[in-house]
């Protein structure tokens, strides 16, 4: 699936300062991003804490993937971003906008100066504010405020700065456990302040994941396991929902700072979104991909001969592509390579034709003359998946396309940090007008499947998806896929974005 983005990734690294790479946080802090590129490739940037430099606090960003950002296809410009902003704390993240445009002045971290050191303070997030709305309007309303981006990081680091106000040192904890029952929404917070005091957070519900360990005298935390484990970290631990880190003075603390009404963590990190070599709250990637392939096996129709073959969309539903083929006995074959380096360019071609073939190879060799079953991971907006079928028969020579989804129809929005926040741009809601309760019809599938171009269409199941992941149906959101929305500005959007579907509205929920 490339059509439905994540918003960010974050990280944060605290090295003692009596350590052997005392000076050395940024480096680990790019280790940790570029680890984590799958989670946002619009920009990225850091925050190092010196307290020998005269700008204690000093953060770099710009847009553009990790590599690009830290330039180190030039030596020498490497080398000096990594001396200038060298420094035994930091955090760091990588961005994919879910709101606010694609300009270097929305990466993050974001800094706010400020000549009172508790109050001079960076901080990057992971996630989306449902309440967004109503946070902007209260200061907009009571506190004469001036909103510059029209961001949710923006009324973000409004609220955090109203938790520091006063005359003296706040105490964090308390600041962010005030700042907590202000929010509704997903987010996973990396704070430092001009102190070098650090707080890395998640949310109450869990939403996305945060990962912490040592290695040697160094803690690293992040949004996935994987970029702890390319830095060294060979134990880590997962934050739980409502907990946060708090680093002061060389002392590191887990705190409980809010309760935790449920969890709710993302079904999407496992169908797609993380990386495939991550543990996320104890759940492997991998195996949870792998068992959605046999799954999706288990309902299949076909009666398979030596005329099919079975092709993953390159990269994500290769594991559950790779496992469905095991258990139906049918070769599986790379009939799709993907360019792994086209990265973003404004140049992507002048039809939608040009821009699949400028990502994928189709392989006539493989393909000519097959009966393919093609599995991908999901369907959002259905645009996507209907030129990679047709790219297949035309370019391919495929006999027949059969596709297979290993994640259930999308039935509505995210607000939780997923780029779909309208009814009108999801493929499956366009076809029923309505709420779906339950499972989509028969007769909605097939007229899916024929204008997609392909000749047959599957979905997993709800029940096939819970049993792959391996955790209660209780401690997932799957909203996008039962309507069900664990929090209660959720749920208003929800209303509101069909509300606006019947209208013919088309902004994004939050700004209407």
């Amino acid at each position: 699936m490339s059509e439905a983005m994540h918003q960010c990734g974050i990280a944060a690294v605290y090295i003692k300062e009596n350590g052997d790479s005392a000076n050395r946080a940024l480096f680990y802090l790019y280790k940790l991003l570029l680890n984590q590129q799958n989670r946002g490739q619009l920009s990225a940037g850091i925050t190092t804490f010196n307290q020998k430099r005269m700008q204690v606090l000093d953060t770099y960003k710009d847009l553009g993937p990790v590599n690009e950002v830290f330039k180190t296809s030039d030596r020498q410009q490497s080398l000096e971003i990594f001396k200038r902003y060298a420094g035994n704390k930091g955090i760091g993240h990588v961005r994919y906008a879910t709101s606010g445009s694609e300009d270097k002045s929305l990466a993050q971290p974001f800094e706010r100066h400020h000549g009172r050191k508790w109050k001079w303070f960076s901080f990057c997030w992971n996630g989306n504010l449902a309440n967004y709305t109503e946070l902007k309007q209260h200061l907009l309303d009571k506190t004469d405020y001036h909103i510059v981006y029209d961001t949710d990081t923006e009324i973000l680091m409004h609220y955090i700065s109203r938790e520091l106000m006063g005359q003296k040192r706040p105490n964090l904890i308390k600041a962010f456990t005030r700042l907590a029952q202000k929010l509704d929404g997903c987010y996973n917070i990396a704070f430092i302040n001009s102190y070098g005091e650090m707080i890395i957070l998640r949310d109450p519900y869990g939403f996305r994941p945060v990962v912490y360990g040592w290695k040697d005298d160094m803690f690293l935390a992040a949004s996935e396991s994987n970029a702890l484990i390319n830095c060294g970290v060979t134990e880590y631990k997962h934050l739980e929902p409502g907990h946060l880190i708090y680093i002061n003075d060389g002392h590191i603390q887990i705190k409980k700072y809010a309760e935790s009404p449920r969890k709710a963590h993302c079904m999407f990190e496992w169908v797609y979104f993380a990386n495939v070599s991550s543990v996320l709250d104890g759940q492997s990637v991998y195996i949870t991909r792998t068992n959605l392939g046999k799954e999706l096996a288990k309902q299949e129709t076909e009666k398979v001969n030596e005329d099919y073959i079975l092709v993953p969309v390159p990269d994500t539903a290769k594991a559950a592509g790779d496992a469905m083929a095991y258990e139906l006995k049918v070769p599986a074959a790379e009939g799709l390579i993907r360019n792994r380096f086209v990265g973003r360019t404004f140049i992507e071609g002048s039809s939608r034709d040009e821009r699949v073939q400028n990502k994928y190879t189709a392989l006539k060799e493989i393909l000519d003359g097959k009966k393919v079953i093609l599995v991908d991971d999901s369907i959002v907006r259905g645009s996507t998946t209907k030129q990679i079928v047709n790219y297949i028969k035309k370019a391919g020579g495929a006999k027949e396309v059969h596709v297979r989804i290993s994640c259930p129809p999308i039935k509505g929005p995210c607000f939780y940090g997923i780029d779909m926040s309208t009814v009108s741009e999801l493929l499956v809601p366009r076809y029923e007008g309505k709420p779906v309760v339950g499972e989509v019809s028969k007769e909605v599938i097939t007229r899916v499947a024929k204008d997609l171009g392909a000749d047959s269409l599957k979905y997993q199941s709800i029940q096939g998806l819970v049993k792959s992941i391996g955790k209660p149906a209780k401690e997932l959101c799957m909203a996008c896929l039962t309507g069900d929305y664990p929090t209660p500005w959720g749920k208003k959007l929800y209303m509101k974005a069909w509300e606006n579907y019947r209208k013919g509205v088309k902004e994004r929920t939050y700004s209407c």
